[in-house]
């Protein structure tokens, strides 16, 4: 077993579709899907992150895939704590004397239940001590924005489990909404397509792929096609169809819409100062689901502001923790 007198602090994003860790003086250095596979009895872990995912719709009836973290929230306190333990060692294998300092990101608007359940999670999992971090205000952060800075800051924070909007500003939030869909909520509307439009029965992995490659709210890409396998539901026989990007829209567009009313709401509740920030600046936009194809754009038009974004928005929010391990002072410099 590996002996170090002390362990070395690290960032953590505890996503529902993946968690993200930053090693500090070192970087990110794992991005693994936040998914465990348990036994029969729900006792025993037997895979975690990748090996887990890669078991998805593929599993005995004895082993069952479970996600121990829905919609930000942790559903199982036991399970978060293997899951933590897991990604603890691989940062730090062995045993240490000194516990690491762990930057935790977490959703905007968590209840003190949560807040607590993530705290005692982490310390069980062996952390000396933990900073909670909003993970908006971290991904403005990783962005390469400042936060710190007496300006409004309009963020759309897309993700796999929730969808955020809020405002910015001297490291607070000012105004925020969330709704509990995001990514998963788009498969979910892929997988009910196929099966009353398309009568075939597909997986969510098999939905994720058709998210990432032709989902699209631009008309330039109607045209982009795949062949989707399935199941016939008539049949039960494998079955492939052919299907375009202009077909799926009707997925996407009520969640595109919902976030359009949800803009108008905070910026309802924001200052007049930040609002002509807003105007000045418009918005950006972080989380995978950002990366979706016409999402910007379809967002852009419909509130006349410009918009940015980083090159790789789903990392946003653990490269900001990861600056905030670094600098907390930064961070903590408007905090009571």
């Amino acid at each position: 077993m590996k002996f170090r007198l002390v362990a070395t602090d690290f960032a953590i994003d505890l996503g529902t579709s993946n968690i993200l860790v930053y090693k500090k003086n070192q970087g990110l250095i794992i991005d693994e899907p936040s998914l465990i596979v348990l036994d029969e009895n729900n006792t025993k872990v037997q895979a975690v992150g990748n090996e887990a995912k890669a078991m998805i719709g593929k599993t005995p009836t004895n082993l069952h895939v479970v996600k121990p973290i829905v919609n930000g929230v942790i559903t199982d306190f036991n399970l978060t704590e293997a899951l933590l333990n897991y990604f603890f060692d691989k940062v730090n294998p062995g045993f240490s004397i000194i516990q690491p300092k762990v930057v935790i990101c977490v959703p905007s608007g968590i209840t003190d239940i949560a807040t607590r359940a993530i705290e005692d999670a982490a310390l069980h999992a062996g952390s000396r001590e933990i900073l909670l971090v909003d993970q908006s205000l971290a991904a403005a952060f990783g962005m390469g924005l400042s936060p710190e800075d007496p300006k409004g800051i309009l963020l759309l924070n897309l993700g796999a489990g929730t969808s955020e909007v809020c405002v910015i500003s001297l490291n607070g939030v000012v105004t925020s909404k969330t709704i509990n869909k995001g990514g998963d909520y788009i498969d979910e509307q892929i997988i009910e397509f196929f099966r009353t439009k398309k009568n075939l029965d597909i997986g969510r992995n098999t939905a994720e792929e058709i998210k990432k490659n032709i989902i699209s709210l631009r008309v330039k890409d109607g045209d982009l096609s795949m062949d989707i396998d399935g199941r016939d539901l008539l049949s039960a026989a494998p079955k492939t169809v052919q299907i375009s990007s202009k077909d799926l829209v009707e997925c996407v567009i009520g969640y595109a819409d919902e976030l359009i009313n949800m803009i108008y709401e905070v910026l309802e509740k924001t200052p007049p100062e930040l609002t002509a920030d807003i105007k000045r600046e418009g918005f950006g936009l972080t989380g995978a689901l950002s990366q979706m194809k016409g999402i910007r754009e379809y967002i852009e038009s419909k509130l006349n502001l410009t918009s940015y974004i980083s090159e790789d928005p789903a990392t946003d929010a653990i490269l900001g923790a990861g600056k905030i391990l670094e600098d907390p002072d930064r961070f903590l410099k408007y905090s009571k």
